[in-house]
């Protein structure tokens, strides 16, 4: 694939994130998970990161902060090589300036801890309190910055619903003042009442503490209200990157048009009449390079 990533770097801003023909395969499979990607992410924006199940919108994410090893391809961090990091002290600095906030809000909290000891699980590790008196107080402050009491601190994850855990999981997340965090998906297991909410957080929290966001969802439509570019991956590989709008307005590849017509309308005149386009899998429909073939629009050759 054609590095398409930095001839644009003077026009379009500072490059925190860059992904190099990044690929992975698990472990006794013959296929890649994620097949030669790259992508960037300018500071401030918001990344979206698309497609159906099991595409490798995760495996991605989890790469680029370092909970899964790169079979190949390199990925740089605000112009620093991090492909290869090795030492604890090299991974705890990485840490420092990027996060994850997972997808499962009830599987990624340890039921047996208080949530004053999860959302302190950074502070700890990177001895970032010199007392418990000002440990607990910085989890207090979190708790508040994403709308739960502080007396909470001393509360168990099972006594809390699925939004008020993810929004612990975001504390946590918080807990380090990262630069960048993967969301994996962080409202696929909401309700739809509380999905906004969440959304809504983190576009604020973007705003005040100048967050950059991987946004990984397959909901296309909640996709392009949080993101600034998105990128639609489809078996593996990146098949389109568009402006958020761009892509919505004037898809080009048969799977983004597939997935946009997948989006239930608002307007129920306009649902009963909504055909949704099939995309049949075809043998060459993850090959060849993406090309820009308008400003700011890449396609892959089809």
């Amino acid at each position: 694939m054609s590095d398409f990533d930095t001839n644009k770097k003077a026009e379009t801003g500072k490059i925190l994130v860059q992904v190099k023909n990044l690929t992975h395969i698990y472990e006794g499979s013959h296929t890649p998970a994620v097949n030669d990607v790259s992508f960037h992410i300018l500071e401030g924006e918001t990344f979206g990161l698309v497609g159906e199940s099991g595409c490798g919108k995760t495996t991605m994410g989890r790469m680029i902060v370092k909970l899964l090893d790169i079979s190949s391809g390199s990925i740089l961090f605000d112009g620093t090589d991090i492909t290869h990091i090795s030492s604890k002290e090299d991974l705890m600095k990485f840490r420092r300036e990027a996060q994850i906030i997972f997808q499962d809000p009830y599987a990624s909290l340890d039921p047996r801890k208080k949530v004053g000891d999860i959302v302190a699980e950074g502070i700890d590790t990177h001895h970032l309190a010199a007392s418990r008196e000002e440990r607990n107080g910085r989890v207090k402050e979190l708790l508040k910055t994403v709308g739960l009491d502080s007396s909470f601190i001393s509360r168990y994850p099972h006594e809390f619903s699925g939004g008020q855990r993810q929004r612990v999981g975001i504390a946590r997340a918080l807990a380090l003042k990262p630069r960048f965090i993967v969301c994996d998906e962080p409202i696929s297991a909401l309700d739809v009442s509380v999905q906004a909410q969440v959304v809504n957080l983190l576009k604020a929290l973007q705003e005040t503490k100048k967050l950059t966001y991987l946004f990984i969802a397959h909901d296309l439509s909640m996709v392009k209200y949080i993101s600034d570019r998105i990128g639609v991956m489809y078996r593996g590989r990146l098949v389109e990157l568009a402006p958020a709008d761009e892509l919505y307005n004037n898809p080009l590849h048969p799977y983004t048009k597939s997935l946009i017509s997948a989006i239930p309308l608002p307007d129920p005149a306009a649902e009963r009449t909504r055909r949704r386009q099939a995309y049949e899998y075809e043998e060459n429909a993850t090959g060849g390079e993406l090309r820009e073939v308008e400003p700011g629009h890449w396609l892959k050759a089809l």
